[in-house]
Order: C-alpha cells, then sequence, then structure tokens
C-alpha cells in the first residue's frame, strides 16, 4: 500500500493517511465545493479528502467560482490569494489579496509568505496542504447537499431548501449565474444574486442556532463581486431587494430574512 505522501503511514483518504486528512478537516465545506480550473499545473494544493488540486504560476484563489482554484465557502473571499512561483529558484510563495479571514500559513497570518513542501495553509476557514509536484488528479468522495456535474463548467453548486411557508426550492449554479425552481416554476438569478442565496445557504447550513446564520452586510460585500470596490450598506440593501422582486414572483419573498444591525439569514430550511 502507498505511504502518506507527508508521512509513512498508509495512504487511506487520497494522498493523505487519515491523520493528516484529520488534521486539515474544515467544518460546513464538502469535497464539490472545491475545483481547479488550472492548466498545465506545476503544482498542488492538497485538501482534506486528500485531492491534489493543480496550480501554476499567478494561480488565483478565492469564492468566485471563475477563479483558477475556486473554493465555494462563506469564509473565502471573492479573491482571496494567489500562488506565485519564482522561477530563479523555484521557490512558491503565497499571497494574500487583503481577504477578510486572512491566509495563514502554519498557523500564522500572512500577508505574503515563501511555501515549504507539505506546509499547511488556511484560507479563511479552508485548510490544504500545499506540495510543490504535480500530482495525478482523483476523484474526490461525493455528498449529499452537493452536485458533482461532469461539466464544471456549467454547474458547481446546488441545494434544496424549504421555506418558512413549507415551499420546496431547488437552486442551481452555473458560472454565470443560477436558477431557482419551484414547482413549475422557475426564476434566473444572476452571478451576485445567486452568490447570495448562496452564501446565507452556506452559512445557515454551518451553524446549529438560527440566531448564529445572520451574514452582517460587509461580509456579504466581502465575498461578492461588487461593481463598486467600496461595496457599502447600501449596495447590499438594493441586491437583497432585487432578489426579494425575483423571489416575489414565486410567492418565496419570505426566503430572506433581516434584522437592522445584525444583517440577512436564510428563513427557510436548507437539505
Amino acid at each position: 500500500m502507498a505511504a502518506c505522501l507527508l508521512c509513512s503511514s498508509p495512504r487511506s483518504i487520497g494522498v493523505l493517511c487519515t491523520s493528516h486528512g484529520v488534521a486539515i478537516a474544515s467544518p460546513g465545506i464538502t469535497s464539490e465545493q472545491i475545483f481547479s480550473r488550472v492548466q498545465g499545473p506545476a503544482a498542488a494544493l492538497i485538501d482534506a479528502w486528500g485531492v491534489a488540486h493543480a496550480i501554476s504560476n499567478d494561480t488565483k484563489i478565492g469564492r468566485d467560482p471563475r477563479v483558477d482554484l475556486a473554493i465555494l465557502h462563506a469564509s473565502v473571499s471573492s479573491e482571496h490569494a494567489a500562488m506565485k512561483l519564482d522561477g530563479s529558484n523555484q521557490r512558491w510563495t503565497i499571497v494574500d489579496n487583503s481577504s477578510r479571514n486572512g491566509t495563514e500559513v502554519e498557523g500564522n497570518r500572512i500577508a505574503e509568505q515563501q511555501l515549504a513542501s507539505g506546509a499547511t495553509l488556511r484560507l479563511g476557514d479552508v485548510k490544504f496542504y500545499f506540495w510543490p509536484e504535480v500530482l495525478p488528479k482523483v476523484e474526490p468522495p461525493r455528498g449529499s447537499g452537493r452536485t458533482a456535474p461532469t461539466r464544471r463548467d456549467e454547474l458547481v453548486f446546488s441545494a434544496k431548501v424549504t421555506t418558512p411557508r413549507g415551499q420546496l426550492l431547488d437552486l442551481r449554479q452555473r458560472v454565470d449565474g443560477g436558477v431557482l425552481r419551484i414547482g413549475e416554476s422557475s426564476i434566473e438569478l444572476a452571478a451576485m444574486e445567486f452568490g447570495l442565496l448562496q452564501l446565507l445557504v452556506e452559512r445557515r447550513r454551518g451553524v446549529t442556532d438560527a440566531e448564529l446564520a445572520y451574514v452582517a452586510w460587509h461580509e456579504i460585500a466581502d465575498a461578492l463581486s461588487f461593481r463598486s470596490v467600496q461595496a457599502d450598506s447600501e449596495n447590499v440593501r438594493e441586491l437583497v431587494h432585487r432578489v426579494r422582486r425575483k423571489l416575489s414572483s414565486v410567492a418565496a419573498d419570505d426566503l430572506i430574512e433581516s434584522k437592522r444591525g445584525v444583517g440577512y439569514r436564510l428563513a427557510g430550511e436548507p437539505g
């Protein structure tokens, strides 16, 4: 049996042993929420499922599904960080892009840091190991609540939500936006509109107490790609109103709840 990439123990989770996989496990995320679009890889980031995600020089990492290495998690900023390769000495560096929740290397928050082989990285709440060589791609495990499509260019996230009125909504994301279906009706959502709903679903899934599921306006502004560099609470409020107007066309305008001075939350129950 092959050994763990980082120690002599047998591999049991992708290229990792159980201990190394568990050590970087993050709550509230599944393997389908992490994927790479990098062509011509030069190195890899390894997730908690032991799956190697390709990176190359100037690889952009973030929550936006259009970046090179996407991590669809609320704690990760739209363009969170970038990987840099110094061709003169073949040394890799990770550069934080002023992300809200920060980037850490070996437990230390950094702005820019050279990486050693096997270094532990943390972007928001999601951890990886860095490996300076190309690793073969393996299929990650599949879990409930997310879709793992064969054509990731079209679909990268899905969720089912029961509204306070008992209606079942089906949310499906595409790179250019998404669609919400309820019964025989459906509405198209632009990328930021769907991003708002996705953010609220992820926060609601990640807590047991619904009172902790509120997302502050500045978290929404940081996670989504507003045209204004300095998006404020009014930009976020307008986005919420726009989504609510669309939801009202399928009698689901009760899906987003707001509390003054606290933020916004998903009023329904995600599946």
